[in-house]
């Protein structure tokens, strides 16, 4: 059972994502010239300057409410360097801002957090500080800005260091309109479920908002999520079912070398609209079969949108008990299959599509099931 926040805790707001790259500019243009994000600050840190962790180039991107931190190591040091080298590029930390680091660090790790780095004062007024995440090498840093001037172009800079680049080109009239952070969804191995969100629970408050053992035919995924005290921040956790296959979750965690998060969700205000202007982009999305269609007209009244409108992009409807939600997910670009990203609306719904597992599942069946009727059909001739 969750454990009410300290006021120190509960305050805590998401305040970027980092992923540590290859290659920084390559990366940073996959998000500018494929999602519409903008790089507003830029960051060369020297080993010199960090010490024990190396040197680093890293650049901010955003778009509305969302800022992604790509950052390439310059040396064996920085621990970027030994992150990619197991798994490629992927989310390494998830920062979190407060109004007193001090006290959000003494307050977490008096209530269980794996202390990484101290809190530590930086030229301008910043504060920062480091504790682990409830998964893996996952991390979650803390930070506290200075009281004014800690921004670029309108957007607080994520970390001191950081400058704001000169010009900030105006967003294309055409831009895919993503908003919010959704939700990040991580994966876990088996057995380990319950202790991660039991992490998040214990340490920072978070309230549990959904459970559900997914079955698929012969695999199946344990998912629990849980959503922080400011609302901001949900994690949905999945883990391989000890009683199934472990399928797809069990495929990410053996190509990641361990858990972590596999995808980011990023939420629009207009799915078919923005999938558009992406796929113009040149992302590429997960197909559909046109069974999943058949049977949503007889599983769902849409709120919004036709079932033409979503079966040509192949974007998926579900509701729950609080509304309807629309969902699509990216065609991973990754060397090891792992990391992705999901395009979310929703319209009152408070879960994650449940109800489109079992369905996709049943449309694949059932697509399969018409080939081979198809085959035998044919050989009969």
């Amino acid at each position: 059972m969750a454990q009410p926040a300290t006021l120190s805790l509960s305050s805590l707001l998401v305040s970027h994502v980092e992923l540590y790259v290859t290659d920084a500019r390559a990366a940073a243009e996959a998000f500018t010239g494929g999602y519409g994000f903008q790089v507003f600050a830029t960051a060369e840190h020297t080993a010199e300057r960090t010490g024990a962790e190396g040197a680093s180039r890293s650049l901010a991107l955003r778009q509305g409410g969302i800022v992604l931190v790509v950052t390439q190591a310059l040396d064996g040091a920085h621990p970027a360097a030994a992150y990619t080298a197991v798994h490629g590029d992927g989310i390494a930390d998830i920062a979190l801002t407060s109004a007193d680091v001090r006290a959000a660090y003494a307050d977490a790790t008096a209530r269980g957090a794996t202390p990484q780095a101290a809190p530590a004062d930086h030229d301008g007024g910043w504060v920062t500080a480091r504790v682990g995440a409830g998964f893996d090498d996952v991390r979650h840093t803390l930070v506290q800005r200075p009281p004014a001037g800690a921004e670029a172009h309108g957007t607080p800079l994520p970390l001191p260091g950081f400058t704001p680049v000169p010009e900030l080109v105006p967003p294309a009239a055409e831009s895919p309109a993503l908003t919010v952070l959704d939700h990040v969804a991580v994966t876990v191995k088996t057995g380990e479920l319950a202790v991660s969100t039991g992490y998040y629970e214990r340490v920072f408050g978070f309230e549990s908002v959904y459970e559900e053992l997914m079955v698929q035919g012969q695999e199946a995924m344990d998912s629990k999520a849980v959503r922080s005290p400011a609302g901001d921040l949900t994690f949905t956790v999945l883990a391989p079912s000890p009683d199934h296959q472990a399928g797809h979750i069990g495929d990410f965690l053996a190509r990641h070398g361990s858990g972590g998060v596999h995808h980011l969700a990023f939420a629009t205000e207009n799915i078919v609209e923005t999938v558009a202007r992406l796929d113009k982009r040149g992302i590429v999305f997960l197909s559909t079969p046109d069974a999943y269609y058949e049977a949503l007209a007889a599983r769902l009244d849409l709120s919004r949108h036709s079932i033409e409108e979503l079966r040509e992009p192949g974007i998926l409807a579900d509701e729950d008990h609080a509304g309807q939600l629309f969902q699509i997910f990216t065609r991973t670009v990754h060397p090891q299959r792992t990391l992705f990203y999901e395009i979310i609306e929703r319209i009152g719904a408070d879960t994650f599509g449940g109800g489109n597992v079992r369905a996709l599942y049943e449309a694949v069946q059932a697509e399969k099931a018409e080939r081979e009727g198809n085959t035998r059909t044919e050989n009969d001739r």
